[in-house]
């Protein structure tokens, strides 16, 4: 089996090499192939425990997980990897106390070189990075493996249907902590033994900041120019093609509220584009930095906030009442798009996106299904979810209530799962949904195979 997929891997390897050497030119990724070989990863450990998110999204949630084990295990080395240029980058930005790699290529010889490297005690995955010869590999040392905020797509699905070989190597999961009961049914299709998967909930909610105090908002609104009777709209994180709509959806309105608007770009090299469209509908464009220099006064009602700052979207979630989430309202790539629809959800801001959200999509169906979100497919939808909010205080309220509680209620995943991991490191019985699972593998011994 082993040198069945080592020899599929490499015909795989030959088939896509231009696109590959482009994407390791293009992202800088060359530097770590020999570390992706197994080489050159630094002193050898023992005992560590080893964690991996594919790209920054994962790596994040792997966050609260890696904290909890720094104030347990302090002595026990902690190596992180991620699949990804941006997750190495995110990992090795969050985690600079502890050793970060990439992760490695799923050939055979190469797992084995890195697990007799680190000899981990324990593997952590995030979410569904299901690597078969990692999986076997760490099964036959009897190395337990969790998998945490466990997912599989539909699309995933289809294809391991096909394939019919996912039952061979996710048997070599210790216990999956599935972020719900949907992901659950299609993991337990595959051959994952009832015994070895539990929903605990999705870890994302527990990554959502605390609730801004009604004084920390209200001060920056008044530090902006808004008033407390206006209705303060904000596009978050838009991407190019977002910003138009939105400001003919405010401009569609009848005039009879008073309505401001922000307008956040993902990327600051759209700014000069974004105050283009601003002042080409009649309303003054203003920065910003403008406005914190002391060089322009806040705009209120009296023109559109142009954000050329970073890291202040969240503050500005709470000091507004309805929030666009940008990145989803046009294709982008498939399983790409949306951004983080907890920040405002959870300030109690009725939230808004496209239907393009795989980013986010389990909150985004979260906040959907308790009535918290509203999901637009076209400006048209969004001109007409952004009047009827402006034009219904009780239902904005409400609609921005409910989508806290989504939020709050969501929260606690991580906890759940740490427990579960817990166990896993001091040998006791894991409690899934009621099933006592023993831990029946011993730490890591060394490779057998090594002299």
């Amino acid at each position: 089996m082993r040198l069945l997929l080592d020899f599929v891997y490499l015909i795989a390897l030959a088939v896509g090499s231009p696109w590959i050497l482009y994407r390791l030119v293009v992202t800088g990724d060359w530097r770590n192939v020999p570390k992706r070989f197994g080489f050159g990863l630094g002193s050898r450990g023992r005992d560590s425990i080893w964690l991996h998110g594919s790209s920054a999204g994962e790596v994040s949630v792997l966050k609260p997980i890696i904290a909890l084990l720094e104030r347990d295990v302090a002595a026990t080395e902690l190596v992180v990897t991620a699949y990804t240029s941006t997750g190495l980058a995110a990992a090795r930005a969050a985690y600079p106390r502890h050793r970060v790699v990439p992760f490695p290529l799923d050939f055979s010889f190469v797992v084995k070189r890195f697990l007799r490297h680190f000899e981990p005690r324990l593997i952590i995955i995030a979410e569904s990075e299901f690597w078969p010869n990692v999986l076997a590999e760490a099964h036959r040392r009897k190395i337990p493996t969790a998998v945490v905020n466990g997912k599989m797509s539909e699309r995933s699905y289809a294809i391991h249907v096909r394939t019919a070989m996912a039952p061979r190597w996710l048997r070599g999961v210790t216990l999956i902590a599935a972020q719900s009961e949907e992901h659950a049914i299609r993991l337990r299709a595959l051959g994952v033994a009832d015994g070895r998967i539990s929903v605990t909930g999705n870890m994302k909610y527990d990554l959502a900041p605390p609730a801004a105090g009604r004084d920390d908002a209200r001060q920056v609104r008044e530090s902006l120019g808004y008033g407390a009777d206006e209705i303060v709209i904000v596009g978050g994180s838009l991407h190019r093609g977002e910003d138009e709509p939105l400001l003919d959806a405010c401009a569609a309105l009848d005039g009879g509220e008073r309505v401001s608007l922000i307008l956040v770009p993902r990327y600051p090299a759209e700014v000069p584009l974004v105050c283009r469209h601003v002042e080409a509908r009649g309303w003054p464009a203003v920065l910003k930095t403008a406005v914190d220099r002391g060089e322009a006064k806040a705009p209120g009602n009296g023109g559109v906030l142009v954000v050329d700052t970073v890291g202040e979207l969240r503050n500005l979630y709470g000091a507004t009442d309805i929030a666009f989430v940008g990145g989803s309202l046009h294709y982008r790539g498939a399983n790409k798009g949306g951004h983080n629809l907890m920040e405002p959800a959870v300030l109690g801001v009725p939230v808004l996106f496209g239907p393009f959200n795989y980013s986010f999509r389990e909150t985004a169906d979260d906040l959907l299904a308790n009535d918290a979100a509203v999901t637009v497919a076209n400006a048209a939808e969004l001109a007409a979810a952004v009047a009827t909010l402006v034009r219904a205080p009780d239902k904005r309220r409400a609609m921005g209530d409910r989508a806290r509680d989504v939020v709050l209620r969501g929260q606690g995943a991580t906890q759940r799962n740490y427990e579960m991991i817990r166990a896993l490191l001091a040998g006791e019985r894991v409690e899934l949904q009621g099933i006592a699972v023993s831990r029946t593998m011993p730490r890591a011994a060394t490779d057998p195979e090594s002299s």
